[in-house]
Order: structure tokens, then sequence, then C-alpha cells
């Protein structure tokens, strides 16, 4: 990924023209089994694209000049240049390498939720040993980039475990579970 300097919007289309392309994406993510919502009425027109059953998470895309004169990038809220204006369909597959995997995850947890025991769940962590919290601010210390919560929704421990230019996903009930998931997933790279 690299760092475009921002240009001026207005210099080679109208805002018309950049919904016309953020439509033709709209089209083909909606092919793909996304739910869109285009916001056009902002400063700067965002097609926003997400999972109809994970809603509140999803990628924000806009248009902006490309380098090249006349050609313009569809770019995600992260900064990467998807495609060129004129393949939405190629904008769509990057959107979706990067959509899959966190709504298959949510997915996951959520499936997993139900099929728990009915018994009371705890919505907050419950109380810990106190070595715990020290072990799991460790665990984050051993592993760079290794990002552990506790899981309102699904009352369990997770951990995201970067990948090269992945990542992973492990959850456990309990912060030892989480550690032995981390270090197992750790250790297979």
């Amino acid at each position: 990924m690299r760092w475009v300097e921002p240009k001026s919007w207005n210099s080679a289309f109208p805002a018309p023209s950049i919904t016309v392309h953020l439509d033709r994406l709209a089209q083909e993510c909606v092919r793909a089994g996304w739910k869109v919502v285009p916001l056009y009425a902002e400063l700067h027109p965002l097609l926003r694209v997400l999972h109809p059953a994970v809603p509140h998470f999803g990628e924000s895309i806009t248009l902006v000049p490309g380098s090249t004169s006349g050609i313009w990038w569809y770019r995600s809220s992260t900064g990467e240049d998807l495609a060129p204006h004129d393949n939405p369909t190629q904008a769509a597959a990057k959107i979706t390498r990067r959509l899959a995997p966190y709504v298959t995850a949510a997915l996951a947890a959520r499936a997993h939720r139900h099929q728990a025991t009915d018994a009371s769940r705890p919505t907050s962590p419950p109380e810990l040993a106190p070595s715990h919290p020290v072990t799991v601010s460790e665990l984050q210390e051993q592993y760079p980039g290794v990002v552990c919560w506790w899981g309102l929704a699904t009352c369990e421990w997770w951990a995201l475990i970067p990948d090269g230019m992945q990542w992973k996903i492990v959850n456990a009930s309990t912060p030892d579970g989480l550690i032995h998931a981390v270090v197992r997933t750790c250790s297979g790279r």
C-alpha cells in the first residue's frame, strides 16, 4: 500500500460522474452478495459496503484521482487503491477478499454463541485470578501485533493474530485457553 497525496476533487470528474462509477461498483458488490449504502450527500461521495448479517462492519469506498490524467481509482477507507474506475468488477473482488474473513469470523462467533448452553452467561469478564490480566498483557507483549479482548456478545476471550498479509482469529472461554490457542497458532506459522 502506498500513500497518495490528495488531489483536487474537481480536476476531472464532477460529483455526478463519481456517483455513476460508484453505482457501477454497487451493482458488482450486490452481485457478489454484499449490501450497499450510497452516501452521496457527503462532501465526497462514498459507497458503504457491508454484509446484511453483519451491518456494523464494512468498507467505505470512494473514487479518487489517480496519477494518470483521466484515470480515477476506487479507494478503500484504509487508503488502498482497489481498481481503476473502469474496472468495478476488480474492485468488488478486492472488497470481497478484504471483508470475507471478518464477516466469516463474526458469523462463526454468533453461531458459536447460539450453540452454547442456555445457562446464563456473563456480560463482562468473570472475576479473574490476579495473574490473568497480567498474563493476557504479557501475551500481547510476547507476540507483537496480537490483539486480545473480551467479547461482550460471545462472552469469551478473543485474539487477532497477524499472519503475513492476513489475520487469524482465535477464541476461548478462559484466559488460559486463549493463551494456549495463541501459542498454538503462532507456533504453526
